[in-house]
């Protein structure tokens, strides 16, 4: 021990200097996203006494002198069980201190205490988490993410457990929702870094179109779910933050592994596709092969006890996932390629998280902590149907961070400084190479997709950040907090869409791409080229902490953010796109002004407006922490992600893909000189030689442009609500309003040459401008960039949490979300573009699509004689909303191949009920004969009462003119069982 204390003592004084240089620089929220604060009031103590609080992990100790009045205020602790002793006092107390949450532990009336001593005697004691604050939060505790059944290592899927928050139910896209908000405006914090996808949809990098997991959830400590006026150390969400702390080493050796296993007989086969029913009525299709292994270790401990500590993890992911078949059945497909390509190929996953972390005492006042992380997938799919296996697509996808974490404590202040490096890559490169290929029958439908897969695409983020924390304590009753963090990003995007080609043949008569001739081709007229963005960003924080009296607490924040490029601000709009804009008579018609739309890289300034106040205020009726009410405001910014603004520079400057009918050729119709036509030449099997051909010809495809004034979403929350405890449960009922605006979208910009989208309005598909609608020399579509999208979100939340302890035995929680969410855009979330109308807000106020009218979600956890231990968890709804589209009803005039497409919230479910599952655990703990080890054995059934929880789209229960208001898909899992086993020590 004496050694460790000379070892620290000696690494102290070197960083001495630069530690009082750190705590005077104003921070950032990357470490106070993370840690939690414990504070309390000891009756009757005398001056100068302490109180010492020490983690039963790592055995660190701070130490905090009472005040005046006797109160204390411990800033920046470490998510643990704290042993907590008053000089003087008894024996020392346990308290647990849970992530971002400020826990009050007071000490009772003394019986005989003197001045002189200082001796307390504790006659009572109260410990809970701080309920005087307006933020709505749920914590996920580390026994809830063992002990809960689970269908995948995905610790976010526990963020369902907080009122207003949803987590998909498709396997392959796991999305977090919240406040009536996009995916995209959740985030995602880990030991403080962000894990916000800049480029992407989904709001978690990595996440979109990923069956993955983000990180080991074996490394999770426990985290915090927070889906109302959060405060202002937060950035970069407008509707709800995810901080998650991971395990540090402690003083003695502790690890384990586990391994989890479904295989094809476990699995439950969806109910549509069982014989007999309407995907498969005469029972001739089999049941797909499925297994899944999830499987992974992780070890901590001491490398020189009392100084330098180490936790490590790995988990892994093997899948097969039901064949995916392809179905050739089309009579005019050649009959050697329908038997060389025919069947049941099996989809592969595979998925591999590494994370390590070092933590080094330096000092009784100083800790670092260095960590890595590292996710790798690979996911084979994208093919089955007409599309042969050769057209597949690997969704990959790469995530790395390190990070260095320095904490000093000082007398009254604590600041926290992190480094981090994050890069994040998703892509979907293809598994061959080469062109595509399509055959069509003499209908001309499409009923082959061969080769390679014409589009394919890569999004990748590389941050580098500084952040500073400094926590001020020394004032009385207040707490507070400055922050500032710089971010320098790199983002890039690269879209391969036709690069290579894709022909299209007569099925009839094909012998194969080298002999038969193309009766037309798609091609882009430049290959694919990466789209880059260096973006900085600043944030900048200050906020209160007030605690007036017994009754009155008060936050009052202000948050500032900035970025240096945040949305193609030095583009330069190409010559031939603005004089085709320019000379477009349509919109002169229309009264849209060309310039607004047309920038030489100076006419797009960052945004400076970000200020974003944020209040919350609670009352205390009786000073007891028993019954509080609180009240909530504030602003929150989110930011517009980098592929919507790659997508000008995409379609102007690189892919201007266009497609073009041979002609002229044996087989092939005369050339008539007509737009869009070219003499077929046998070279032109080259991609090269018809990208340059097509390049001569003049065509070009779509024009995309964003407004020069394009805004940046924010959200406007309020909250009003009450907290009552009862015994040993934690009740809340609370009433969200939330207001979002500024949503970002494309939506069509061609115009008739009356200024008119349509005769009949602006709600409508069209895509085929006839020449008089679309801009000289192109032969696409027009998509101008719109902000005007706007939200309402109103919700009641009623929640009860009873937390699980090993000394109770037992532990429950309820959230019951009620709610009405509306939009003015009548398309899905996670859309880069509006195609179904010429204007944005074009079908006016409307329910949200997806959305549900009401959530349920209960979970308990219950020990039992004989080492056993019952979970379970109970999630009802109502189902999401869904649009509709109808092709039965009549266009406007001059509209050819216009439809009716509104993808709002139009229609729910018939069923008051229409999704419910119960998820069950039961597991048998062995004590084993060497101390401290134990080993699990468990068994879990997902969809217990194998309920049929139908899929709701808009394509399917929306379509028609009288929908049918159901589809015959389903969402989540029929009945499976996975069995798993635990090795602890």
């Amino acid at each position: 021990m004496n050694n460790s204390k000379n070892m620290r003592t000696n690494i102290a004084r070197g960083i001495s200097a630069a530690a009082l240089a750190a705590a005077l620089t104003i921070g950032s929220p990357a470490s106070a996203q993370t840690t939690s604060t414990l504070q309390g009031h000891v009756e009757g103590a005398a001056p100068g006494a302490t109180v010492t609080v020490t983690d039963t992990v790592t055995g660190r100790s701070v130490v905090a002198t009472l005040d005046a009045q006797g109160n204390y205020v411990i800033v920046g602790l470490r998510p643990s069980t704290y042993q907590v002793q008053v000089s003087g006092g008894p024996a020392a107390e346990t308290v647990t201190v849970p992530v971002g949450q400020t826990v009050t532990f007071d000490v009772g009336e003394p019986a005989e205490a003197t001045a002189s001593s200082g001796e307390i005697v504790v006659t009572g004691m109260r410990s809970r988490p701080e309920v005087r604050s307006a933020t709505i939060g749920t914590n996920v505790s580390q026994a809830q993410m063992e002990s809960l059944p689970q269908n995948d290592r995905n610790f976010l899927n526990f963020a369902g457990l907080a009122p207003g928050v949803t987590v998909s139910n498709d396997p392959n896209n796991k999305r977090i929702q919240a406040g009536g908000n996009s995916s995209n405006n959740v985030n995602v914090f880990i030991d403080g870094t962000s894990q916000k996808n800049q480029v992407g949809f989904g709001g978690v990098a990595g996440q979109n179109f990923s069956q993955g997991n983000p990180f080991p959830q074996s490394a999770v400590q426990e985290f915090r779910v927070e889906t109302q006026n959060f405060k202002a150390e937060y950035e970069q969400a407008g509707s709800a933050i995810i901080t998650a702390v991971t395990k540090t080493g402690g003083e003695s050796f502790h690890g384990g592994a586990f391994g989890e296993f479904v295989p094809k007989s476990f699995y439950g086969r969806p109910y549509f596709d069982r014989p007999g029913n309407a995907n498969n009525p005469n029972g001739t299709n089999e049941k797909p092969d499925y297994k899944r292994w999830q499987f992974g270790a992780d070890l901590g401990g001491p490398i020189i006890p009392g100084v330098l500590h180490f936790f490590a993890a790995y988990e892994g992911t093997r899948t097969t996932q039901p064949g995916l078949a392809v179905n050739l059945t089309d009579p005019s497909i050649p009959a050697e390629l329908v038997s060389a390509n025919s069947g049941n190929f099996p989809a592969d996953f595979k998925q591999d998280l590494y994370f390590g972390k070092l933590t080094l005492f330096a000092s009784d006042n100083d800790t670092l902590n260095g960590s890595f992380f590292l996710r790798q997938e690979s996911d084979v799919r994208d093919y089955g149907g007409t599309r042969l296996r050769e057209g597949g697509r690997d969704l990959g996808t790469e995530t790395k961070n390190a990070q260095f974490e320095w904490v000093h404590r000082g007398d009254g202040f604590v600041n926290e400084l992190t480094l981090s490096y994050f890069k994040s890559f998703t892509g979907t490169p293809t598994i061959t190479e080469g062109s595509e290929y399509k055959l069509i029958n003499p209908q001309g439908a499409e009923v082959l997709i061969g080769g390679a897969n014409s589009f394919q695409q890569a999004n990748d983020q590389e941050s580098y950040t500084w952040k500073n924390n400094f926590t001020y304590t020394g004032l009385d009753n207040h707490v507070i907090k400055a922050g500032l963090k710089v971010s320098m990003n790199t983002l890039t995007r690269i879209e391969d869409a036709f690069a290579n080609g894709s022909y299209t043949y007569n099925a009839v008569g094909f012998t194969g791409t080298d002999s038969s001739t193309p009766v037309r081709a798609t091609i882009s007229l430049l290959p694919p080229t990466p789209m880059e963005a260096d973006n900085v960003q600043v944030g900048v924080f200050l906020q209160d902490d007030w605690t007036i009296d017994d009754h009155w607490t008060v936050n009052v924040g202000l948050r500032w953010d900035y970025e240096s490029n945040n949305f193609n601000n030095d583009y330069q709009t190409p010559g031939k796109v603005a004089n085709a804009l320019r000379n477009y008579q349509p919109w002169q018609a229309a009264g849209i002004d060309p310039e607004d739309y047309i920038t030489d890289g100076t006419k797009r300034s960052p945004f400076m407006g970000a200020f974003q106040p944020r209040i919350g205020v609670s009352y205390d009726v009786n000073g007891d922490r028993d019954l509080v009410l609180f009240a909530g405001a504030g602003r929150y910014y989110d930011r517009n992600i980098f592929y919507l603004a790659s997508l000008e520079t995409l379609f102007n400057n690189i892919r201007s893909d266009a497609t073009v009918s041979f002609c002229g050729a044996a087989g092939l119709p005369g050339c008539t000189g007509a737009s869009g036509e070219l003499a077929w030449n046998p070279a032109y099997r080259d991609p090269q030689a018809l990208r340059a051909a097509v390049g001569q010809t003049g065509l070009s495809g779509d024009i995309w442009v964003i407004n020069n004034d394009a805004k940046v979403p924010y959200t406007d929350q309020f909250t009003l609500g009450v907290r009552k405890r009862f015994g040993p449960v934690q009740f809340s009922a609370a009433v969200a309003h939330n207001r979002s605006h500024d949503a970002f979208i494309f939506v069509r910009g061609n115009r008739q040459p009356n200024g008119l989208y349509t005769d009949g309005g602006d709600a409508w598909v069209r895509d085929n401008f006839p020449v008089d609608g679309r801009p000289a020399g192109y032969t696409g579509r027009l998509n101008i960039g719109s902000s005007k999208g706007e939200q309402r979100y109103t919700a009641l939340y009623l929640t009860a949490d009873k937390a699980y302890t090993k000394t109770s035995g037992w532990g429950a929680t309820a959230s019951l979300t009620i709610s009405d969410a509306k939009s003015n855009q009548a398309i899905a979330f996670d859309e880069g573009q509006m195609f179904n109308a010429g204007s944005q807000d074009a079908f006016g106020w409307q329910p949200t699509r997806g959305l549900e009218r009401w959530r349920f979600v209960a979970t308990a956890i219950g020990d039992l004689p004989w080492g056993l231990q019952a979970s379970g968890t109970l999630t009802l709804s109502s189902g999401p909303r869904f649009g509709n589209v109808d092709f039965s009803r009549t266009p406007p005039p001059n509209c050819g191949g216009c439809f009716y497409y509104n993808d709002a919230g139009v229609f729910s479910p018939e069923p008051f009920i229409a999704y419910k599952n119960l998820d069950l655990r039961l597991a048998k703990t062995f004590k084993m004969p060497w101390g401290g080890h134990e080993l699990t054995i468990d068994g879990e059934v997902f969809n217990v009462f194998d309920s049929v929880n139908r899929n709701y789209s808009t394509w399917g229960a929306g379509s028609g003119a009288n929908p049918p208001l159901k589809e015959n898909s389903t969402v989540g899992y029929a009945r499976t069982f996975q069995v798993g086993a635990k090795y602890r020590f």
